[in-house]
């Protein structure tokens, strides 16, 4: 099918002098897709799972800009001015045995995309025996390939040297046509987008009460711990999140991967692994095992004391895999979370009793 790529697209695009196509937003009758303004979107069943899942994980609606997708050909117009009903297969045989001999040339590629005569005269069938069927078309959006197409096409045709054509019109049940192709890749960015990864809330010691304020000194280590291990992503340093798309093969898995927890001043700064983000000052603490700046000057132009940020950055990647099984994977853009606290700096007050 490879070498018939650049031709049969082509091909497909000039199809529209066949049946020309309506636009996107009228291509939302019968899939459950909306035309965002930046592009067609449908809403998609997946499952979320993992320790990044939102909630307890479950079955949630996310909306998806698909591969490819089913779509109504109501109302299209043929290329010599007249229409057909696709609601009607009668009226769409007629349709195919007078314009099919007349596909050749260039436009004998479109003579694959249709099934063979006996789907019409099933679809006949079934419409006499009460079926309510309705004939649709394949779309893949404007920059469409035939990979994509073929990733919702009903199989595909021989078109001889030039490869596989893929099949692109088929009657479904009217309004209940397959449901969209979606690209794992934008499954795991949607996924990405999801993910919980709270920002980073730290307790410290020293923290002093009274008019002290909550202050640390000057040149003592003064501890930092966030106050849920998930913060950091355990000792591992990971979250995860998996979507699996309700009652199809595609699903994608998103890790984000820390290394731990930066605190960052104007006076002070410390980078620490999760593990060590995680230690909780105890008094028979040794400084060396913990997460720990030393501020060498009392913040004395800072009012309500040093703004000391707590920020975590993840870098983020994902695998998963395609309707027909392929496994696929990469990398998504990092994330980060942070939040800031003011921390009160105090010098050390020395009393010096003179001897003698």
């Amino acid at each position: 099918m490879r070498r018939v790529v650049r031709a049969l697209s082509t091909v497909v695009a000039c199809a529209s002098l066949v049946l020309a196509g309506p636009s996107l937003a009228a291509a939302r009758d019968g899939v459950g897709g909306d035309d965002t303004g930046d592009g067609y979107e449908v809403g998609v069943e997946v499952t979320l799972t993992g320790d990044g899942a939102p909630g307890d994980g479950g079955s949630y609606s996310i909306s998806l800009p698909p591969v490819c997708w089913w779509e109504r050909l109501d109302g299209r117009m043929l290329g010599d001015g007249a229409s057909v009903d696709a609601g009607d297969p009668e009226a769409v045989l007629k349709w195919y045995e007078e314009t099919y001999p007349t596909l050749d040339g260039s436009f004998s590629f479109a003579r694959g995309m249709f099934p063979d005569r006996s789907v019409f005269e099933e679809a006949i069938a079934r419409e006499a025996a009460g079926t309510d069927l309705t004939w649709y078309q394949v779309r893949a959006g404007d920059a469409g390939s035939v990979d994509d197409m073929m990733k919702c096409a009903q199989g595909s045709n021989n078109g001889g040297v030039n490869g596989d054509i893929p099949i692109i019109y088929w009657p479904w049940v009217d309004g209940e046509p397959p449901a969209p192709a979606v690209d794992p890749e934008t499954l795991a960015i949607e996924a990405r987008e999801v993910m919980v990864i709270d920002e980073p809330e730290v307790e410290r010691n020293p923290r002093l009460a009274g008019g002290l304020d909550g202050a640390t000194f000057v040149h003592v280590n003064t501890w930092f711990w966030v106050v849920d291990p998930e913060m950091v992503g355990g000792n591992g340093g990971t979250r995860t999140i998996r979507a699996d798309v309700v009652g199809a093969n595609v699903w994608a898995e998103v890790t984000a991967t820390t290394d731990g927890l930066s605190i960052a001043s104007p006076n002070g700064s410390q980078q620490c692994d999760p593990e060590r983000a995680q230690r909780v000052w105890a008094p028979d603490s040794a400084d060396a095992d913990g997460c720990t700046v030393e501020f060498t000057r009392a913040s004395v132009a800072y009012p309500g004391g040093y703004p000391v940020t707590a920020a975590t950055e993840w870098t983020a990647s994902w695998e998963g895999q395609e309707e027909d099984g392929t496994t696929v994977g990469g990398d998504l853009d990092p994330l980060r979370r942070e939040a800031t606290v003011d921390v009160p700096v105090a010098e050390v007050q020395t009393i010096v009793k003179r001897v003698g």
